[in-house]
């Protein structure tokens, strides 16, 4: 019995097949080439206030990479940030008092792996607002065009921050506490009864 000498076609089959599977680890290699990157977190406090706002940062390395980072509050999105220079932030805040477990993943590009950050752990706790009541005294009656002297008393002296005046709906203006006091001088170019707080009668 004669053995046939393999014939060109096979040679050909066989050269097609190495080809085939060389290319597919060329494809693999060029797949899993893209540069890894990693994610850090960072918040502007630990401790936030319920309702007040806090900074989330990420950070990807390397600093070249570009895209976005989306925010996680366990798996409730707050925001997406665009990278600048390897840096993305956004600005949220929590309504109600409790431990939030906050995350930052980068998506990724066709040229960069995506990563996502360690967990930072935020305790936001009730605003500790100190209430206060606020005293409005004023002369009752003056004439039309004449200066009117408005004081408003708050039963805490250390307060800080402004005092807005009306008439109705209407602003008479501003002004700025001091040891609980602030004042505001106003006139009313028309007679006439005004009613706020108090009640001022112009004649």
């Amino acid at each position: 019995m004669r053995c046939r000498r393999p014939g060109t076609g096979m040679a050909f089959m066989l050269a097609m097949f190495v080809g085939a599977s060389l290319l597919a680890g060329c494809g693999n290699f060029w797949k899993s080439s893209n540069p890894s990157t990693t994610t850090t977190l960072a918040a502007s406090t630990s401790t936030p206030v319920a309702g007040a706002s806090v900074t989330l940062t990420a950070t990807v390395s390397p600093s070249a990479a570009t895209g976005t980072v989306t925010f996680y509050d366990g798996t409730t999105p707050l925001g997406t940030g665009t990278l600048n220079s390897g840096t993305a932030t956004v600005s949220t805040s929590f309504s109600t008092a409790g431990t939030h477990t906050i995350t930052a993943t980068y998506e990724g590009t066709t040229t960069y792996a995506s990563s996502t950050s360690s967990s930072v752990t935020l305790t936001c706790s009730a605003s500790s607002l100190t209430s206060t009541t606020t005293t409005l005294a004023a002369t009752t009656t003056a004439a039309t065009s004449q200066d009117v002297t408005l004081t408003a008393t708050l039963s805490s002296s250390a307060a800080t921050g402004s005092v807005t005046f009306y008439e109705g709906s209407t602003s008479l203006g501003s002004s700025t506490l001091s040891s609980g006091t602030a004042t505001l001088t106003t006139s009313f170019s028309t007679a006439g009864t005004y009613s706020g707080t108090i009640v001022l009668t112009v004649k």
